[in-house]
């Protein structure tokens, strides 16, 4: 019959083949290939440059280009500064490589040779191919399409060059499964307004009420936006206001976003709520030293020109919205 009479995982004595298992992989990467962890099986050039690279630890889930709706997990215990050779050019051109981790399974391929050990393999290794200049995927190669590979790295050698330098490669890796999470959190403001001189420093504004956040561990970036108000009370207010993900971390690392406000044509009277505004741009990254910690999303202004010395205010049990989404990317 055309199903598969042993379904994953029926134990005692039946016998489970290895397609289950493989298509339990692609199911677990949701059918997507990529390397597990920011930094895993990243393309360094050698310590000591020369003809080849390293590849640092880690995993990856590799498509199986013969089945479909299967994939491989491949790891690389410790770095690999070994088996990756790449060939020298000649003096009439350069060469590009894609430096990929490979799953030769002659079981299932019929061009794939069968290893010495059938029982040790190795069934994978890493490879340096010759592509066409700006080549990125491997199934983009007519020779290479139904290569089971998963891209690390293009190195573009020059001509007339035998060693591999950091300014030659190309990082091609991407997360399989990359983790997010996304909080929009709400502060209300005290119940008493908050009033704060503009001076050419900046300083908290607003302060109290505004949520902590905890950090994950595995972030690398983050797309967060504040929203909050303010009130003329005196002055022109023109000024900077300023985001930190960290209220006690105030380097430059630490800040995702400056506007200029000019509220010099809001009528000072203490009662006209106008909004704050503070998204990223784009994707910022999350400092190492942040990472697995609580923080506070702080705001600070400051006044410039002539807003220096202009006085403003939140409003009673005002609003302090926090929409903060934290990604892992490729490092």
């Amino acid at each position: 019959m055309a199903l598969d009479g042993v379904p994953f995982w029926i134990g005692g004595d039946a016998e489970h083949g290895g397609d289950s298992l493989r298509m339990l992989a692609y199911l677990a990467a949701g059918g997507k290939q990529g390397v597990v962890a920011p930094t895993d099986l990243k393309v360094l050039a050698l310590d000591v440059p020369g003809p080849g690279v390293k590849v640092l630890a880690g995993g990856a889930s590799i498509l199986n280009r013969v089945s479909s709706q299967e994939a491989y997990t491949a790891r690389n215990p410790v770095t690999d500064a070994d088996s990756v050779k790449v060939p020298a050019t000649g003096s009439a051109s350069g060469q590009s490589y894609l430096v990929v981790l490979r799953v030769d399974n002659p079981n299932v391929d019929g061009n794939a040779q069968a290893p010495a050990d059938p029982k040790k393999g190795p069934y994978n290794r890493f490879d340096a191919l010759p592509v066409p200049a700006g080549t990125r995927r491997l199934k983009d190669v007519a020779a290479y399409s139904g290569m089971s590979a998963i891209e690390l790295a293009r190195i573009d050698m020059p001509k007339s060059t035998g060693t591999v330098l950091s300014s030659m490669i190309v990082d091609l890796r991407q997360l399989a499964t990359p983790r997010s999470t996304r909080y929009v959190l709400a502060g209300v403001l005290p119940s008493t307004a908050q009033a704060v001189t503009l001076s050419d420093a900046f300083k908290a504004f607003p302060s109290g009420g505004i949520p902590n956040v905890q950090i994950p561990e595995w972030a690398t970036h983050m797309a967060a936006r504040i929203d909050t108000t303010y009130s003329g009370v005196s002055g022109s207010p023109y000024f900077q206001v300023r985001a930190f993900m960290s209220s006690t971390d105030q380097q430059t690392d630490t800040y995702f976003s400056t506007q200029t406000v000019d509220g010099t044509s809001v009528a000072a009277t203490g009662v006209y709520r106008s909004p704050m505004v503070l998204p990223t741009d784009g994707m910022f990254p999350v400092p190492a030293r942040l990472r697995g910690t609580t923080q506070t999303f702080q705001t600070l202004v400051k006044g410039v020109n002539s807003g220096v010395g202009a006085v403003i205010k939140t409003n009673p049990s005002d609003y302090f919205v926090l929409d903060v989404t934290f990604t892992e990317q490729i490092s």
